[in-house]
């Protein structure tokens, strides 16, 4: 029997995944993936240093947020002067601030997607990434799509309707599992023959339950996969007070916010709803 790691969505909190490294190898994994979002929080160049320093064998993937941070020339993107992406870019430079050149690169080189063992892996969606093109808007800089959509991904209760065109992809491409992040929402569902698993968020859970989340996966040779989504303490005040060290990020300009994104970690509810607590 291989047993396998996967999670997503670190979201630059090093200390959840510290706790769930550390998890990872008591269950004794031999390998892990990783789904992207690693460096969108206030300790990214910590995470990738776990990353790169973990036990086994760790292969990453980018997200949005890796995407995001590598689209060059952002500030000649032609939305550049409008609130949401002004405010954007500020924060994908403060990241850029935030790490090495040489953990810039290694960002640079992860794929899209992965393929392993009859299974494919991807950020939000495998269609929305083998696919792009789809989205594209007529008109804009093919290094600028990125910025104009955002997968609606996958949660437990996204509709038939819309997951029947990745289901008979998997028909027709042979692929068995989909393992995916990206909305911080695990679960795991067969179709048949066919396994649809979101790992869940490693920094930033948003089920209600605030502990980290990832997957382990067992496979037997000529058996299918036995998967179980496993959650993790760790120290959040670590966390907390890495926040309190960023008071200045631009992700905390708007009153309240640095607040509602603390309670988020404490609660795994979204911060919206903490921001309006704060700003009823």
């Amino acid at each position: 029997m291989t047993r396998v790691a996967l999670l997503a969505d670190i979201h630059g909190n090093s200390p959840a995944l510290r706790g769930v490294l550390e998890d990872v190898e008591r269950a004794g994994c031999t390998r892990l993936f990783v789904l992207g979002d690693i460096i969108n929080g206030h300790d990214p160049a910590g995470c990738v240093d776990l990353l790169q320093s973990g036990p086994g064998r760790i292969e990453a993937l980018k997200g949005n947020a890796e995407n995001y941070l590598l689209i060059p020339d952002l500030e000649a993107f032609p939305k550049s002067g409008e609130p949401y992406y002004a405010n954007l870019i500020r924060l994908l430079r403060w990241y850029e601030e935030q790490l090495s050149s040489a953990q810039l690169a290694w960002l640079s080189r992860l794929p899209d997607t992965i393929r392993w063992n009859g299974a494919c892996l991807a950020h939000d969606s495998p269609l929305d990434r083998l696919f792009a093109e789809q989205h594209y808007i007529q008109g804009i800089d093919a290094k600028y799509q990125e910025l104009f959509f955002h997968s609606p991904g996958i949660y437990p209760d996204t509709a038939s309707a819309q997951l029947e065109p990745i289901l008979n992809w998997m028909d027709a491409d042979a692929v068995s599992q989909v393992y995916v992040g990206h909305t911080h929402v695990p679960f795991i569902a067969w179709h048949g023959t066919r396994l649809l698993c979101n790992v869940g968020s490693v920094g930033l859970p948003l089920d209600g339950d605030p502990r980290p989340a990832w997957a382990l996966v067992e496979q037997t040779a000529g058996e299918p996969p036995v998967v179980t989504i496993r959650r993790v303490k760790y120290e959040i005040g670590e966390i907390l007070e890495i926040v309190d060290f960023h008071p200045d990020a631009p992700d905390f300009e708007r009153p309240g916010m640095q607040h509602a994104y603390k309670k988020m970690l404490q609660t795994g509810i979204h911060w919206r709803v903490h921001l309006i607590e704060v700003n009823p």
